[in-house]
Parts: structure tokens; sequence; C-alpha cells
């Protein structure tokens, strides 16, 4: 890829106060008199090889107004149908572009009027197409000396955009593409063989390499997912994670760069602290992730299937959903099953039984008890069960095919809920729960997605893990769920009001029914008003918090609910301002 280097983006303006007497207390953003000149980030893009690559708004063709203006009717038609029917295809490859349509604050939208300014919004100024270390130390350099926001645009989705930011300089990590499997890899907590994921890697991106290997990991069900950033940092759940735990405890080696610019490579023995951080404790606050090492296992057999059965008598149905709920934990206990599936007014969908190292028979073992339930209540089902050679087949025929897959939200207002084991085998709280389902699900427009999983610690079906900060919450779980509506591109006032509605009743109606439960904080939507240190981060955040200070002494990184965002905040024009701890 040439680089493309445009100075004149650079403007001038306003001076900022300087509270503390030096570094000033909010980032510099263009019209500030402090804002890089043309020269300075000329040098920068010296120092990088040209790599320094300008932001132009990938809808600018949609505009005859703005900076970036070039309007062309035929090229905004295109990008219309590319960001609805094949969003992730369209944007990740853009190194300034945000997979979220919230944070555009609907600037240079190809939904918008024609004389609609296109402006750059919270999109970055400038990315560095990030080759190695030596870039990303470079621009930690760069945002620290010259008082800029700094980004990370890991590839993959950002439902809170933390890889956006009014006059942010991003590190953009998608063509870090290192794909590497090692067989006989050896360390304390691992005998066998290992996968090396550059940060660059969507899921299906490794799916498909690992497959052809005859090893499977353990990875997102969405193939557009990256893999060694947020969802590995932020916990990262799995179809098999019933049968061999989270992604976070698969992790044998970080390779990262430390805001203050160290290049390491953390594992359970070096740099322990922030190996235990980075895996589970949040992405895009400790370090800069280039890489990451996981486990790798030997693929075989795998059982799949679907189930639906629909709402034709509104009590009838929510019984057995309830039922279904309340037989979650005896489904997949001691074992290494999952069970997806969402919930719906009109129906519930089981998409994919996976059953690894089994035959289709474990599932029908498994509906045994259920199945009859829905015969008592007159409630006709279709049952289909197959047996696949391997896990990415299953996962292809479930979730679509590979790379990118079809079924996974791209532009939701989402929201997500771990369901601890004791409240569906509660008859009260289990009913609770359904109540809030049938509520806000009744107008159509809302379902839910779910995930049953086992994920009880010290049973003989996964294998041991390091230590690390995964949210104890997870360990007490039946499921994870995520309230789920699209956003709707042609009124995004709709989609708002959607947004509001998730914060401010659908998921707080989820969180009293869930009492003590926590959230899957890479699943979260940015409106979001709980407890978020509690329900993200637990027990385990004034620790992740002492790290991220040690890590991070010149606050540089910041994301919408990381560890340390509390200590700033944005002002009015859009700064990012440290506020102090």
């Amino acid at each position: 890829m040439i680089a493309r280097f445009f100075p004149f983006l650079l403007t001038v303006g306003t001076v900022l106060g300087n509270p503390h007497g030096h570094t000033p207390a909010c980032k510099y953003i263009p019209g500030d008199a402090g804002w890089p000149s043309p020269k300075t980030w000329s040098r920068l893009n010296s120092t990088i090889e040209g790599r320094l690559i300008a932001t132009v708004p990938i809808a600018h063709v949609c505009h005859d107004r703005g900076a970036f203006a070039a309007y062309n009717e035929t090229a905004c038609a295109d990008l219309a149908i590319a960001l609805q029917e094949d969003g992730a295809a369209t944007l990740q490859p853009q190194p300034g572009e945000i997979m979220n349509p919230y944070f555009y604050n609907i600037t240079c939208s190809p939904f918008t009027s024609v004389d609609t300014p296109c402006e750059l919004g919270n999109r970055a100024v400038y990315s560095i197409n990030v080759s190695g270390p030596a870039d990303v130390q470079a621009g930690l350099k760069f945002a620290r000396k010259n008082n800029i926001r700094l980004v990370v645009k890991n590839t993959g989705l950002d439902y809170m955009g933390k890889s956006s930011g009014k006059g942010s300089l991003s590190l953009w990590m998608h063509n870090l593409k290192t794909l590497e499997l090692k067989k006989h890899y050896r360390s304390p907590w691992h005998k066998g063989a290992a996968m090396k994921v550059g940060a660059g890697n969507i899921a299906g991106e490794v799916y498909e390499y690992i497959a052809t290997k005859g090893y499977r990991i353990v990875g997102p069900e969405c193939g557009l997912c990256g893999f060694a950033g947020g969802y590995t940092q932020g916990v990262g759940h799995s179809q098999l994670t019933s049968a061999y735990g989270f992604a976070a405890d698969q992790v044998l080696e970080w390779e990262v760069v430390t805001p203050a610019g160290q290049y390491v490579i953390a594992t359970p023995e070096k740099h322990a602290d922030l190996y235990w951080a980075l895996a589970g404790g949040g992405p895009g606050t400790y370090g800069v992730v280039l890489s990451v090492t996981v486990k790798a296992y030997p693929d075989g057999p795998v059982a799949g299937g679907t189930l639906i059965f629909n709402n034709t008598d509104a009590d009838a149905y929510w019984e057995a959903v309830g039922i279904w709920y309340a037989q979650g934990p005896s489904m997949v206990k001691d074992s290494p099953k999952n069970v997806q599936f969402f919930v719906s007014n009109a129906s519930l969908w089981v998409f994919a039984f996976v059953m690894p190292d089994m035959d289709d028979s474990a599932i029908h073992e498994i509906l045994a008890p259920f199945l009859p339930e829905l015969d008592a209540r007159n409630l006709p089902y279709t049952l289909e069960t197959h047996n696949y050679t391997g896990y990415v087949e299953n996962l292809n025929n479930s979730y679509g095919a590979l790379p990118y897959g079809e079924l996974c939200p791209v532009y939701p207002a989402l929201g997500s809920r771990m369901i601890p084991r004791a409240v569906v085998l509660n008859e009260t709280a289990n009913k609770n729960l359904m109540d809030v389902y049938r509520k806000y699900t009744a107008g159509g427009d809302w379902f839910v997605g779910c995930s049953f999983l086992d994920t009880v610690e010290g049973g003989d079906v996964r294998p041991e893990h390091p230590p690390n900060a995964v949210h104890p919450a997870w360990r007490e779980s039946i499921a994870y769920c995520n309230p789920n509506n699209p956003w709707k591109w042609e009124t995004p006032e709709v989609s708002i009001a959607d947004k509001e509605e998730l914060s401010g009743e659908f998921f707080p109606a989820m969180e009293a029914a869930t009492p003590g439960a926590g959230v899957y904080l890479n699943e979260i939507d940015s409106l979001y008003t709980g407890p978020w240190k509690d329900t993200m981060y637990g027990i385990n955040y004034d620790h992740l918090l002492s790290i991220k200070h040690k890590y991070d002494p010149y606050n540089l990184m910041y994301g919408l609910f990381a560890v340390g965002s509390d200590e700033y905040t944005i002002d009015e024009d859009g700064r990012l301002c440290w506020v102090g701890y």
C-alpha cells in the first residue's frame, strides 16, 4: 500500500490553557495553536518511512460540501449498498473509518443529504500503517511529545468507538497479518501446539489457516471480529469455551509495546502483571498488542444442528422459553457442549449446536427432557442435526462462509449480560427474566441472542490456565445474552432512540433480573449507565488500575469504559482531557 500524506488538513487556531504548568490537560485538536505543523507531521512520516496516512472519509463521494467533498452519484449509491451488505469488508480495510455508525456523528455518510458537509467528525486525522514495533514506538512518542490523542484501530468490530477520537493519531494494525503454527510449543502452562496471530487478522482468516493444519483454537464465532486485540484482551467468549475456556485463558504470550515505548513479550513468567491485565482486563489501556500466541488443539468431529419453535400461543411459548433456560445448565454441565440461540417475540431459534468430538446423538440426548415440554404445549418444532468432520465446517454452516461470515451484527444497538446459573435454576428469578424478555421483544424489533456454556473452574473438561483478569462472574454464568436491534442507516434518529431505550429501560431491567452478574465488556452499548467498574471488571479493578498507571505514566491510552477511563473527560469541542486521579 502506498501511504497518502495530506499536509493541507492541518490548521491553526486557539491556544489551550495549561493548568498544571507543563503538558496541557487537554489534547490538541486541529485548530488549536499547539496542533503539530505540516513540517512536524512530515518528519513523523519520514521516521516511519512513509507509512503515515491522512484520513479521507470513504463517503466523501456522497457530498458536495466540506473539506473532503468529491460528489459522485454512482459511487455514493454503490457505497450505500456496500455498507449495508458488506459492511465489514467495506470498512475494515479503511484506516480512518469507524465500524460503528453512531460515532460518525452523522458526518460524511451516504445516508445524509448531498449538501451536508463532509467532515472528519470523530475519525482519526492521521493513521500510521503499523508494520512492527518501531512504528508503534514512533507513534507513541509523537503523541506524547505533541500532546495529541492516540487511538488504536485493530481489525474488527468496535461497538464502543474506542478506535475513534476527534483530533487523534491512529495506530492502524490491519496489516499485521502474522499466522504461525508452532507444533511443539513448550512452557510451564502448555506443551503442544500453539498459534501466533498478528493483530491485523480477523477470526475468519485465522480459522481458515488453522483448519488446513488440522487444529482448532478458541476464537470468536463471528469471522469478522479481530482476534488478537479487543476480543482476546476483553475475555473472549467462544463456541469452544465449554471445551477449552475463554480466549483469555488460552494466551501464552503477548507481543506488546507499552505506552512508555518498551517492547516486551509478556508471559505468565515475564512481565507477569502486564500479561495478567491484558488477559481479560480490557483492551486499549495497558499497551499496544502486535500479536498473541495461544493454545491450539487437534481438530476432530463436531456435531451440529438447529432447532426452532414459534410463538403460536404466547403464554405457552414463554413458558417453554423459561423451561429452556431452566434446563440450560444440564445441557452443558461438565462437558464441552455449547448451544447458541435467538429469542424473539416470534420464535426461539437454536442456530448452532456445537458438540466437539461427539456425534449428533449428543444433541438428541440434551434435548430429550425438553422436546416433550413443547409437545405438551402444542408448540410444533423443527430439529435438524448434522455430523461434521471439523470445527470450521460446523462454524461455516451456522455463521456463514468465512472469512467474514454472514450472521453477526455489524452495526447494532447492542448490550450484553451474563446470566448466572443461580438465576435460571430459581423458578421465580427465571420467570422474572422471561418477563423482561417478553416485555421488550413484544414490539418485534428487539431480539436477544444467547449462548449456553459451562465455565466452572476446576473440572476435568477444560485445561488449566494461568491466572488472569477475567471477571469472576463469568465463571458463575450459564449464559451470556445480547439484546440486539439492527442499526437503521436511513433513519439514524430511530436507532439513537433504540440505544436510549436499551440503556435507559431494557438493560436496567435485565440487570435487575440478574443481580450480581456482569457484562461482556466488548459487547456493551456506548450509552450504558450501569456500574461499569463492577460489571466489567469486578474485584480486579483496583489491581488493573495500578497496572494501568504503572505502564502508562503519560496518560496516553484511553477508551470508553476502559480501566482508568474516568480519569479523562471529553470537552464540548471533542478534546480528550485528563482530569487526574
